[in-house]
């Protein structure tokens, strides 16, 4: 075999699906970026990547090469991690749109901001992308969101891409609506009183492996006569300002973000909405001092969050 870079380029190209794809982000020519695939595969006699109308993909024996070459690099950048310091602060996290979340990766930003230098890459996205982007390297970090009735699939999802995992929290999703909405001061919510306003949803969420059947049987549970699908956080904010009589669904927030934006979060007791909130990583990855304090900015957010709940309960 060549060396650990053509391990890289093999990686990348599997990442993208798209050999010109993969040329453009590792800054590269396309046609030296196929020359040096084509070698590898010939060091190693095997076929790494089929041809397809929408790109590329790996073989069965392309599967099997990627992950060890995966674990390969996971290796090597610890290694030069470890004996290489460069000065940089690095950090890398993908997770869902929760305010409780973006709110701790603030205070952990805040306290990382005397740095001399700073890597941070931090990904919204669903929970089938956190999946994707931690378990090819995109991102070392992630938090993974899934409702208890199908949290199965997901941890299945995980041991087949050899992530681990550690608890966060379990909480009930809450009504996010504008303090002018017209069940805002009721003293408890209905489902069926609330299906009669207008909801905004992230409405690219999707469950790993879910079978059709129960995917049909969820998509006509929540099947909705005005809804709004918006696909970033921060929109939902404005939209909920701009139409008061709007809510969407929301893990529970910290009380500064209910105060900026002029809303209240309010319990639906016959929603069921049953989540838990998952940090992972890959097998064998070692945490950062950076990686460390982020999850210690997690914890310290989830409590205060628990405690607004408990003292507003």
């Amino acid at each position: 075999m060549n060396n650990i870079q053509h391990l890289r380029y093999a990686v990348e190209v599997a990442k993208t699906g798209s050999i010109s794809r993969a040329a453009e982000n590792l800054f590269m020519g396309q046609p030296h970026l196929s020359k040096a695939i084509r070698e590898l595969e010939e060091d190693m006699n095997i076929t790494i990547f089929r041809r397809t109308p929408k790109g590329v993909e790996p073989t069965e024996q392309g599967e099997q090469f990627l992950e060890y070459a995966r674990r390969i690099l996971e290796q090597v950048d610890e290694l030069e991690s470890l004996y290489k310091p460069s000065g940089v602060k690095k950090f890398s996290l993908s997770l869902p749109r929760a305010s409780y979340a973006a709110f701790a990766f603030s205070e952990f930003a805040a306290a990382l901001d005397d740095a001399d230098g700073l890597d941070v890459k931090y990904r919204e996205t669903n929970s089938t992308q956190v999946l994707k982007n931690v378990g090819d390297g995109v991102s070392n970090l992630g938090i993974l969101r899934c409702q208890r009735e199908h949290e199965k699939y997901f941890l299945a999802a995980l041991e087949e891409r050899s992530l681990k995992y550690e608890p966060v929290w379990e909480f009930e999703y809450l009504a996010l609506m504008s303090r002018r909405h017209p069940l805002a001061d009721a003293p408890e919510l209905k489902y069926s009183e609330l299906r009669l306003y207008t909801e905004i949803v992230h409405d690219d969420n999707s469950i790993p492996a879910l079978p059709v059947s129960e995917a049909r049987m969820l998509a006509q549970k929540h099947e909705k006569k005005k809804k709004i699908a918006v696909y970033e956080r921060g929109i939902q904010f404005e939209l909920l300002c701009r139409l008061p009589a709007a809510y969407i669904w929301v893990s529970p927030m910290p009380r500064e973000t209910l105060d900026r934006f002029g809303l209240v979060q309010k319990r639906c007791r016959d929603a069921d909405n049953s989540f838990r909130d998952l940090l992972i990583y890959r097998k064998n990855y070692r945490f950062t001092p950076e990686d460390k304090l982020f999850a210690e900015k997690l914890r310290e957010t989830v409590a205060r969050v628990k405690k607004d709940l408990e003292q507003s309960a």
